[in-house]
């Protein structure tokens, strides 16, 4: 009852993981199977963008668009006019992504820090206001670090810089 309904059409499907090169492909196409084929080896990755970057520095808004919900790369929006046409920059999205995961690393690191020096603080029986000002913290930043500390399971004096 419902088949005469439904269409019986032939569908093709490309797996770009059974291919190692994109050569034959001219369009964004190609940038879009080498990202998803290679997107988790990051050597692979950087040396095809190496290889091909005036390409990969001068992406049109569909192949952008593409990468961004296929392969999932985020790109930002500063895109640059080439022949009236906006182009966008893998290349630099991949370096700000490094930057942003670098600067994510630091930033927790020296949270970590700040909170192991607060608990060492706390060992020397040193006052709130103290630590703050020794720290140049705001108070209520050292409060939040002291209230979180005494549900932690280890005790601030195990805690070593």
């Amino acid at each position: 009852m419902l088949k005469e309904f439904i269409t019986n059409y032939k569908l093709n499907l490309y797996d770009c993981h059974a291919h190692d090169t994109f050569d034959e492909y001219h369009t964004g196409l190609r940038q879009l199977f080498e990202m998803v084929r290679y997107g988790k080896d990051k050597e692979k990755i950087k040396e095809i963008m190496e290889e091909n970057k005036e390409i990969y520095s001068s992406l049109d808004s569909d192949t952008k668009e593409l990468l961004e919900v296929v392969a999932k790369v985020r790109m930002k929006e500063d895109a640059v006019m080439k022949n009236g046409e906006k182009k966008y920059d893998l290349c630099k999205a991949f370096v700000d992504m490094k930057l942003e995961g670098i600067m994510e690393g630091k930033e927790e690191g020296s949270q970590e820090r700040l909170v192991k020096t607060v608990c060492i603080k706390l060992q020397k029986n040193k006052p709130t206001e103290v630590i703050a000002d020794e720290l140049e913290e705001d108070i209520s930043v050292i409060n939040r670090i002291i209230t979180v500390q005494r549900f932690l399971p280890v005790p601030a004096k195990d805690l070593t810089l």
